[in-house]
Formats: C-alpha cells, sequence, structure tokens
C-alpha cells in the first residue's frame, strides 16, 4: 500500500480541488445579476454544498496519505482518516457554508435614480 500513497495522494487531491470549485461556481454562476432580490435556486445549493462536502472529504483522504506515510506509531488507517477529516473540517468546513451564504448576501439597491439626478 505504501507504494501507491503517491498516486491516491494525487488523485484525491485533482479530485477534491475540481469538486470544491465546481460547487463553487454552480453557485456563484446561479447569482442574477439584474435581480439583486432573486435567490439562488435550493436545488443548486443543495447541490453545491454536496459537491464541496466531496469535495472536503477527499482531501481529507489526500491529507490521510500524508499523515500514513509520515506516522510514527502503528496507527490503524481510520483512526489517521478520522484525525485528518477533523483537521480538514476545522481549517476549511466553513466553504461548506458559502452556497449559503450567497443567498443571505445581497447588494444594496440603488436608492436614488438616474431621473431623479437630472431633475436636480
Amino acid at each position: 500500500m505504501e507504494k501507491y500513497l503517491n498516486i491516491i495522494q494525487l488523485i484525491t487531491g485533482i479530485l477534491a480541488i475540481a469538486c470544491i470549485f465546481t460547487g463553487l461556481f454552480l453557485s456563484i454562476k446561479k447569482l442574477s445579476k439584474e435581480d439583486e432580490s432573486k435567490k439562488i435556486p435550493k436545488n443548486t445549493v443543495i447541490i453545491s454544498t454536496l459537491l464541496i462536502a466531496i469535495g472536503l472529504l477527499l482531501f481529507s483522504v489526500t491529507k490521510t496519505c500524508t499523515n500514513y506515510a509520515n506516522r510514527d506509531q502503528e496507527y490503524d488507517i481510520s483512526v489517521l482518516y478520522l484525525s485528518s477529516l477533523i483537521t480538514v473540517i476545522k481549517y476549511f468546513g466553513f466553504v461548506l457554508l458559502v452556497p449559503i451564504l450567497f443567498n443571505y448576501i445581497k447588494r444594496k439597491p440603488k436608492t436614488v435614480s438616474d431621473e431623479d439626478i437630472e431633475e436636480d
């Protein structure tokens, strides 16, 4: 297994990046530039959040491979994965909230129209 760690680490790292950025771009693409009050559809938010969660799980596999190669004592692979998962969630778990926050952060509507400026 130790000779395949680099391959596993590379594949899961690339898949993690692809899943996270796909999830973020799905929710960013659905933001309406014309209608500022329109929210992202619920299905898109759910799919984006799931893609980001899958990406974080894959990134924890990458961290597990790193921890497995650098281990000092004989740990079970499940203990290493759980430790890596907790570390990834601790540092990057906020990314799961980004598609949800896009629905609640709105740009301020323009209070002064062009017609009001021309009349003055």
